[in-house]
């Protein structure tokens, strides 16, 4: 039951994350807090953060449903005793 839970909350997270930017995407030229975010970061305070700002978006459009799917069972199954998810 726990394994479905968190399976089923982690599916919902990404469908409710994907369908936001999806519709930020559509509204066009607003920028979003993400890039104002990392517009306003100070070098000197966050240097890895800074080094990510321009690949940020490249890097959260991937795809890792699945991966992180299968690792987040995979830890479940690790501490009741299971069998690998994948």
């Amino acid at each position: 039951m726990h394994a479905y839970r968190a399976a089923w909350y982690y599916t919902v997270g990404e469908i409710l994350v994907r369908a936001a930017a999806a519709r930020r995407r559509a509204e066009g030229e607003r920028p979003t807090y993400r890039d104002r975010a990392f517009a306003d970061l100070d070098p000197e305070v966050h240097p890895r953060l800074s080094a990510l700002a321009g690949r940020w978006a490249p890097l959260t459009a991937a795809d890792t449903y699945a991966d992180g799917l299968r690792a987040l069972l995979d830890g479940l199954l690790a501490r009741h005793g299971g069998e690998r998810a994948g």
